[in-house]
């Protein structure tokens, strides 16, 4: 991102905070996440292997952010992971039991990351945010990154940022992964932070 792109790792660095505190607090407060942010550049061929090997299998939350700024932002949990939190989240009820709450579940789960992550940019900025309701997915993270690549392929640009972190519990192995490719009018906010 250049050498003047501290001022906008720090302000994702809050965002991830704030998401990560208001996981926590979802959850109970019984994991304490840590988050730590990386900000890139890549090619939309290069998505599909962002997160690791492309053949593991997660459940995912995504949202086409409009308004003031707009982009993509992904919640994806290993599988095993996501069934572990969605049985907390469900008082201990077999995560395979109910398809269609479970799958709601990490829509909500996917909402309440999601949200505080939008919100503490949008108040940072001064700015309004309209995250699209959570479509919930299943899949190979390669594949779903590989389906956000496409959507992001229609714009003419060669590279694009991305922020993304691993969100990971301190005493149990959950690791979540939280990734946001701003769409274009988010060039005028990301300079002024530089």
């Amino acid at each position: 991102m250049g050498p003047n792109s501290g001022g906008m790792t720090a302000v994702m660095s809050e965002a991830l905070d704030h998401a990560a505190h208001v996981l926590s607090e979802f959850l109970g407060t019984r994991l304490h996440w840590k988050a730590d942010v990386c900000i890139s550049s890549h090619r939309l061929t290069e998505l599909p292997a962002l997160c690791g090997p492309e053949d593991t299998p997660v459940a995912a939350a995504f949202f086409e952010v409009k308004g003031d700024l707009t982009g993509y932002l992904l919640l994806a949990i290993p599988a095993e992971a996501a069934q572990h939190i969605i049985e907390l989240l469900l008082g201990g009820m077999d995560a395979g039991a109910d398809e269609e709450l479970v799958d709601s579940t990490l829509g909500e789960l996917g909402n309440v990351v999601g949200s505080a992550f939008l919100n503490a940019l949008a108040d940072r900025f001064g700015i309004s945010v309209t995250p699209s309701p959570p479509q919930v997915a299943w899949d190979m993270v390669g594949a779903l990154l590989a389906t956000l690549a496409g959507a992001l392929a229609v714009r003419a640009r060669d590279e694009w940022p991305v922020v993304h972190t691993q969100l990971q519990a301190s005493g149990a192995d959950y690791p979540a992964y939280l990734i946001w490719i701003p769409g274009q009018t988010v060039d005028q906010h990301w300079e002024v932070v530089r």
